[in-house]
């Protein structure tokens, strides 16, 4: 746009330029209406443009633009114009009209405004340009300013029927055709290429739609990894197996997978007409939200126009309609969401007679939240009473002016937004629901509505948003998963969780260990418990099946601490030696070599024992590659049983693993052991591994010297010296 200068040239010349050929006689027609107007927008509407739009303008063009400008304000006035700043990657939101005056701050695509007054300067070239001044939230900042026309995008039929009644709407933007002969849309022009298809698809069926670059400013990773945590981003119960990372709730609700989050959070998901109305600006539009139209849709639900809303002589097409109309927001938003969080109205939260709660009704869940049906019930009834919503009729107004006042106004003003808050204002808080496929679900409700009315073609606008460091391609639904999720065992802190005894890094999110197994064939899951020293004093098993294209893992509280850490020791006498000891219950090695726990029986236990340098090479796993293995119960190659106990302490038997007959040149070397056992059910055998330590021979002796376990002159004492001077020596 060329930068322009504050003045007219005059009256005929305007009215030639805007086109409008009647001039006088309309200025006279809308200038007979413009008393009331100014004189509302005169004692509210203030800071704006205001007397200003007419400076300095000969007579007959200063009162058109005093008309016009005073029937914008009362229509400003009577209910919010919301806008949205686009086909620019950042616009500066200016002081005064003009492209020379100070940016009072700079906005990103995307970014809604509250248009209130206009004001209209000629270019250079003597071609008028509107300017509209503008309201706007940003951050917790409010601000005032003028933005061009061609930067702005409205979907108010209110405002667009005023525009180009007065002949305004000439900067619009508009489509060029290429050098290929093909159609460039200069709103899809500002989308990355990998929208654009999607996009200009919708645009050639439905030339009145605009798309609005949202420019987050977010990185797409960050944005997943915040949204998979604290219990923002939910499924259903019938989602499957896959999509699923652990329970929620008491049994509906599950924390979504990072693959399903991304899929219904990736905006190219959603550029399909049963999916785009996720990213409609929320505006009422009396041509198409018609109560009518708000019947038909409620019609197979149990609002249907059959009976009145409780506590009420109204059906609740009629309210949603009434109510927004006097909030300015789309009644089928309004209608949907009830639908869309009430099901087949069975909750408590509208019954009306829940206990302790009669006669109060929460139609769109306000406050509704917990992990216990009766939690979220409660604490959404405590709201309602509060608030006195004593009927259908004061529930849904009052939700709505929630919904209103506190999303929509406030930028979060699609279902998109509402349920990922990706605005500036309170990132990834604020959040309506938790469910991430109801945006999509309420499109295709919304969609419905519109198809039904005739009204897929009218002048919609939809804010998109785009994140940094986006896939190349749109996010696929999940088919499969190898991820296993785990509650984390209260006590447990280390991230590192053994697939049969191999170790991997999980992800600790909603409370859980997220841990992605290297294919469908694991069968242990283990966590082991640290002492401030690093000595492991614990451990947890799970068991694992994989079924339904999904991980099950089943934890085996009974098989807790199956197999504990007991510590090293030297061995002084025959073969030197370094010692490492393994603990099993008694009483639970009773059981499981009798009747069993939880369908397990015992049928071997030992230990494993490695070069600890080669762990990084070669797993520490039974029959691994550089693994030697010992084992202390179970049945030998001649069919006989052996059970060797170490010692027996609080309960506990102890095993032992003894490397003997080390060379001098190893005396420093670490070595790592662990104890296994060998568990049956139902002929299928599982490994469970205890938790690895490594230990040098030369390192063991330096810690008992300093202990002062053995006096100075005794022969240990002088066993251990000897030990670590002929290593020393070499």
């Amino acid at each position: 746009m060329k930068k322009g200068k504050r003045y007219f040239a005059g009256v005929l010349a305007m009215a030639l330029l805007l086109g409008i050929a009647d001039f006088p006689a309309r200025a006279q027609a809308a200038s007979g209406n413009s008393a009331s107007a100014n004189g509302a927008s005169g004692n509210t509407v203030s800071g704006n443009a205001g007397a200003r739009r007419s400076e300095g303008l000969e007579p007959e063009t200063a009162e058109w633009i005093e008309s016009a400008g005073a029937e914008l304000a009362a229509m400003a006035l009577e209910r919010e114009i919301m806008a949205l700043v686009y086909l620019s990657d950042t616009y500066p939101v200016r002081e005064q009209p003009d492209y020379e005056s100070q940016a009072v701050v700079n906005v990103p695509s995307g970014q809604l405004v509250n248009i209130e007054d206009l004001f209209v300067t000629m270019d250079e070239e003597e071609n008028p340009e509107v300017w509209y001044f503008v309201r706007l939230l940003s951050g917790e900042t409010e601000y005032t300013g003028y933005v061009p026309r061609y930067y702005l995008a409205v979907s108010d039929e209110r405002f667009l029927s005023w525009e180009e009644s007065y002949g305004l709407n000439f900067q619009a933007a508009t489509y060029t055709i290429d050098s290929a002969g093909c159609a460039v849309y200069p709103d899809i022009e500002q989308f990355p290429e990998s929208y654009r298809p999607a996009l200009t698809a919708l645009k050639q069926k439905h030339p009145n739609w605009t798309f609005a670059v949202m420019n987050t400013g977010l990185d797409w990773n960050t944005v997943i990894a915040n949204e998979l945590t604290g219990g923002k981003s939910l499924v259903y119960k019938t989602f499957p197996d896959y999509a699923k990372e652990g329970l929620y709730d008491d049994g509906n609700w599950y924390y979504a997978s990072e693959t399903v989050l991304k899929q219904y959070m990736d905006p190219r998901n959603a550029l399909t007409e049963d999916a785009v109305f996720q990213f409609e600006m929320l505006t009422y539009n009396p041509s198409y939200h018609t109560e009518a139209a708000v019947d038909r849709f409620l019609d197979r639900t149990f609002m249907n126009n059959r009976q009145n809303a409780p506590g009420t002589v109204m059906t609740f097409g009629h309210i949603f309609w009434a109510v927004g109309v006097q909030e300015g927001v789309s009644p089928f938003h309004l209608a949907s969401r009830v639908y869309q969080e009430q099901g087949q109205g069975t909750s408590g939260l509208i019954s009306g007679v829940y206990p302790g709660y009669e006669g109060y009704y929460n139609y769109f869940n306000i406050n509704a939240s917990g992990k216990k049906t009766q939690e979220v019930i409660e604490k959404g009834l405590k709201h309602a009473r509060e608030k006195g919503w004593s009927n259908a009729y004061a529930s849904i107004l009052g939700g709505a002016q929630a919904i209103s006042a506190n999303y929509i106004k406030r930028g979060q003003n699609s279902l998109y937004l509402q349920k990922f808050n990706v605005t500036p204002w309170n990132t990834y808080g604020h959040q309506y629901m938790q469910n991430i496929s109801a945006p999509t679900s309420e499109a295709k409700s919304i969609k419905k509505l519109y198809e039904g009315t005739g009204a897929l073609d009218n002048t919609f606008v939809f804010t998109i948003p785009v994140y940094h460091n986006m896939p190349a391609a749109p996010c696929s639904a999940p088919t499969a998963s190898t991820n296993v999720t785990l509650p984390v065992p209260a006590g447990y802190a280390d991230t590192t969780v053994w697939l049969d005894g191999i170790p991997y890094t999980a992800a600790v999110r909603n409370g859980n260990y997220i841990v992605q197994a290297p294919n469908t064939s694991a069968k242990t899951a283990v966590v082991y418990q640290y002492n401030g020293s690093g000595v492991p004093v614990g451990m947890y098993l799970w068991t694992l099946e994989y079924r339904n294209n999904a991980y099950a893992a089943t934890a085996q509280p009974e098989l807790a601490d199956l197999l504990t850490y007991h510590g090293f020791s030297i061995r002084v006498t025959g073969k030197s030696g370094i010692r490492f000891k393994t603990g099993i219950s008694a009483d639970l090695r009773a059981r499981l070599t009798g009747s069993g726990v939880n369908g397990y029986t015992l049928k071997e236990y030992g230990t494993l024992i490695m070069n600890n340098a080669n762990r990084g090479s070669y797993p520490m796993i039974a029959g691994g590659e550089k693994v030697l293995s010992g084992m202390a119960y179970g049945t030998n190659q001649a069919g006989v049983l052996e059970d060797k106990i170490y010692e027996t302490v609080d309960g506990r038997y102890r095993y032992t693993s003894v490397l003997v007959g080390l060379p001098v040149d190893q005396y420093k070397t670490e070595y790592a052991f662990r104890g296994y056992a060998v568990l049956e059910q139902g002929g299928n055998r599982i490994v469970v591994y205890g938790p690895v330590v490594a230990k040098s021979i030369y390192s063991l002796a330096d810690q008992l010297l300093k202990s002062g376990s053995y006096a100075e002159g005794t022969e240990i004492n002088r066993f251990l010296r000897k030990l670590m001077s002929d290593a020393d020596a070499l």
